[in-house]
């Protein structure tokens, strides 16, 4: 794995205000989620396997999405799953860090949820779905 890679990325920074943001997860071992949320309340997770085949090129085969409505009680957001679909598609990706430490893809992970530029979340994040 790539160890610049790892870690927590949002969008949400290099959009604030947004409406929907979305929100990458690379761990050591290999494994992965992009996380989309919006102000409807509606979410998706896409779970994928990562890894770095050559400098500057991410390989991401995904093989879960979830999803379904976030909500807030009491401080706490919760997810509540309605929708999965088991799924088998490998997506290759030119990647950068810049000199500011934001993530640029070539395109998005996903065509439909997915973003380009992130920038690191220090305190990293989960998949919301696996609590």
């Amino acid at each position: 794995m790539s160890a610049p890679l790892t870690g927590y990325w949002s969008d949400q920074e290099v959009y604030p205000g947004s409406p929907e943001y979305t929100e990458l997860g690379f761990r050591a071992d290999g494994s992965g989620w992009l996380y989309w949320a919006s102000w409807s309340k509606e979410f998706v997770v896409r779970r994928f396997t990562w890894q770095v085949p050559a400098p500057g090129l991410l390989t991401a085969r995904l093989h879960l999405t979830l999803g379904g409505q976030w909500s807030v009680a009491e401080g706490d957001v919760t997810h509540r799953v309605e929708d999965r679909e088991e799924a088998d598609d490998v997506v290759e990706l030119g990647w950068a860090i810049g000199p500011d430490a934001e993530l640029t893809l070539d395109r998005p992970l996903d065509e439909v949820f997915g973003g380009t530029r992130f920038r690191p979340v220090a305190d990293g994040g989960t998949d919301p779905t696996l609590g």
